[in-house]
């Protein structure tokens, strides 16, 4: 098991240093109102060829904002969703979860890390081709919403499976799975606090995989 929490610490140190990445992009700054969502998040919730207009703004933000996106998706696709992906299934694996719970958690996972790299191919479509079409966005729309339910709920079920081990497992397990549960919520009544769902939970499972991979037992249930 401290096998597992150790890949699952060092898959959340790629992940959590990919998402600091995003923040250092030169340009990644909306040319137009992007609400309370940064212009990555603005752009995956994009409905409508004029929102997606709104937020590319004009030349030369326009240009600037679409090649800052372009290195986005690209370590998005090649460092952020493996690392995540990775991230959550190995805690899937290390929180003892059993049977067909941890087989569905696992595909879930999959599923929304494969949904995220398809979200990834329609958005560099939409950058090829602004403000997009119809189609697209809603093919993004489908894409973006089951990633994000499937995160949400696979967040909660790590949650839940800490939680049913040892005290100290209790504690991060209750946070963890509030975090997945206000993300959840958050998706589904369309607030821009869903973001921070994922950041809660997912930095107390960080914290929890780095110490249990020197204190492997501190999870489990006969701690």
């Amino acid at each position: 098991m401290r096998t597992t929490w150790r890949g699952c610490a060092a898959a959340g140190i790629v992940a959590f240093v990919c998402s600091w990445a995003f923040g250092q992009i030169p340009g990644l700054v909306a040319c137009g109102p992007a609400g309370d969502l940064g212009p990555i998040i603005a752009f995956e919730f994009a409905r409508t060829p004029a929102d997606v207009a709104a937020l590319f703004g004009t030349a030369p933000c326009t240009a600037t904002l679409v090649a800052a996106q372009k290195t986005g998706l690209l370590l998005d696709g090649l460092g952020f969703i493996p690392s995540y992906t990775a991230f959550l299934v190995l805690a899937v694996l290390a929180a003892g979860t059993r049977g067909w719970l941890r087989a569905t958690a696992v595909a879930a996972l999959l599923v929304a890390g494969l949904a995220d790299e398809i979200e990834g191919f329609l958005l560099n479509a939409l950058l090829d081709r602004l403000p997009g079409t119809p189609a697209l966005l809603h093919a993004l729309w489908w894409a973006v919403h089951a990633k994000f339910l499937l995160l949400a709920l696979g967040t909660i079920q790590i949650g839940g499976a800490l939680a049913a081990g040892s005290w100290p497992g209790r504690i991060v397990g209750a946070v963890i799975l509030l975090g997945g549960g206000i993300a959840l919520l958050c998706l589904l009544v369309g607030s821009s606090l869903m973001m921070q769902g994922f950041l809660v939970g997912w930095t107390v499972l960080l914290l929890a995989a780095l110490t249990a991979s020197f204190w492997p037992r501190v999870f489990s249930s006969g701690s």
